[in-house]
């Protein structure tokens, strides 16, 4: 019989390997949390560029929580209000079994949620006003206490995507958080973010204090890491990977994660679905590169097509460098612009993910083989690289 591919590219990975230390920041925090039985008073915050896995991470660390008896909020920014979308998502999650204890501090907020007795017409405006701060810490506080009643040792929040919170949410909530920590004890309750390499800009924009949020990096896999992401799920299908095949398949990713579930679900594609004690061979690998190629190009092309014609001439400027860590001055110099120029565009492609932060005054693509593609865009030979 055939094996549907354990190769998941553009799905969120049920393994993440590589992640180990991330992972033990988690349990320790945890640990923490439930044995004193207080909040965990700093926020844990994972960045990196896109396709490298920090949802995948926060989805472990939530399945992490609940094994050990935690409940969990999860919820994504960018959709609406940031604080509304959390208090939605904290009405319709742990508080359910306690609707009665919350439903007021519900309308409180002004938030219509499909909670029984707990539904309002208004509609929530986040912000940070004192009013809102204060509601909004009072509902985290019965979150983890009704939390606790019914069982639970610790609640703990996940928010993805942090970057894309709107500013007042952003401002609300670290200030909410802030105002825990002056009274912790009997509060078991944890926040846990992840955003792009920026996140640390927008969220001290919204709130200077929040600079005190551990942010930890996230970027592209260690080789032995990269080749446990392709061995381990063929190996626990009874697949084989020779050891030329995925020493070719290791180079060619980078340790970009994404890359990594690309490449693997091509070659075990063109291995034509393998059964158990079967292998992966070069001759696999070279059969599936056409369609990796293909894959990446659309990827490539999907970036591309997301900037403005000013970011693309930016982008383009970039990739006319020599080198793939470029000063911005050198940017500017090409477009013939200030550097000061270059704010609203550099902001919009570091929110869009196609660019970060690689140093003071230095920028980098985020996506291996991005750089080439877009000189290959604007046909900047050799030549005319600088």
């Amino acid at each position: 019989m055939s094996q549907p591919s354990p190769y998941t590219p553009g799905e969120i990975a049920h393994e993440v390997p590589g992640r180990a230390d991330h992972l033990d920041r988690i349990a320790d925090l945890l640990a923490v949390m439930s044995t004193r039985r207080r909040l965990a008073g700093r926020v844990h915050v994972f960045v990196g560029p896109r396709g490298v896995g920090k949802t995948s991470l926060l989805r472990e660390a939530q399945r992490q929580a609940e094994a050990v008896g935690h409940a969990t909020v999860f919820v994504t920014a960018g959709h609406g209000d940031l604080v509304a979308t959390l208090v939605e998502a904290i009405g319709l999650g742990p508080l359910r079994w306690q609707v009665e204890s919350v439903g007021s501090r519900l309308r409180e907020l002004g938030l219509s949620v499909g909670v029984p007795g707990a539904r309002v017409n208004a509609t929530f405006e986040g912000g940070a006003d004192p009013t809102v701060v204060r509601r909004l810490e009072d509902l985290l506080r019965s979150t983890a206490r009704a939390s606790h009643e019914d069982g639970r040792v610790g609640t703990v929040i996940f928010i993805d995507e942090l970057q894309a919170g709107d500013r007042p949410g952003l401002r609300a909530l670290a200030y909410a958080w802030q105002h825990l920590q002056a009274d912790p004890d009997g509060l078991p309750l944890a926040l846990v973010g992840a955003g792009l390499g920026h996140t640390e800009d927008v969220v001290t924009d919204a709130a200077s204090f929040a600079e005190r949020f551990a942010y930890r990096q996230v970027g592209s896999l260690e080789e032995a890491a990269t080749r446990e992401a392709l061995s381990a799920p063929a190996t626990a299908l009874g697949v084989a990977w020779e050891m030329d095949a995925l020493t070719e398949v290791v180079d060619r990713t980078r340790g970009y994660p994404y890359f990594v579930q690309v490449h693997g679900d091509a070659v075990w594609d063109a291995a034509g679905r393998p059964d158990p004690g079967s292998a992966l061979t070069r001759a696999h690998v070279a059969a599936a590169r056409q369609g990796v190629v293909d894959d990446l190009d659309a990827l490539y092309r999907s970036r591309w097509s997301k900037a403005s014609p000013s970011e693309q001439r930016f982008l383009t400027a970039m990739a006319g460098r020599a080198h793939e860590r470029v000063r911005r001055g050198d940017i500017a110099s090409a477009l013939g612009v200030s550097t000061e120029a270059l704010g609203m565009a550099r902001r919009s492609l570091m929110d869009k993910g196609l660019i970060e932060v690689a140093g003071h005054g230095l920028l980098s693509f985020t996506v291996p083989g991005f750089r080439e593609f877009v000189r290959e865009s604007a046909d900047l030979g050799e030549e005319r690289v600088r």
